[in-house]
């Protein structure tokens, strides 16, 4: 996880932010992998939720750092159910209507 004053200011940040991806009771596959990182492309942090369903095989802690580790997303915050995660990708504008993502 972040640490530090940056620490606080993307905490600070990720409580305005809604969940936009939830993970069920197929846990952290492939699927929802790859979704996190279209996401991380297109924004700086991602809220993920994590339903009680996916708590069968794993906890929290492990469901949400595997995720962070799959997806090669930092892990900011972790309360509770929700889990932060910022953005591996940089976003580069080459044009006026082109955008570009690269890694960081």
């Amino acid at each position: 996880m972040a640490k530090g004053i940056e620490a606080q200011k993307l905490k600070a940040l990720s409580s305005e932010l809604v969940p936009t991806l939830w993970i069920g009771k197929n846990g952290a596959n492939a699927a929802i992998v790859l979704e996190l990182q279209e996401q991380l492309k297109l924004r700086k942090m991602v809220k993920v939720r994590i339903l009680k369903t996916a708590l069968i095989e794993s906890s929290r802690d492990e469901i949400a750092h595997e995720l962070g580790q799959a997806s090669d997303a930092q892990l900011v915050d972790l309360k509770g159910a929700t889990a932060v995660y910022l953005s591996p990708y940089r976003i580069k504008q080459t044009s006026k209507n082109s955008v570009t993502h690269q890694r960081k």
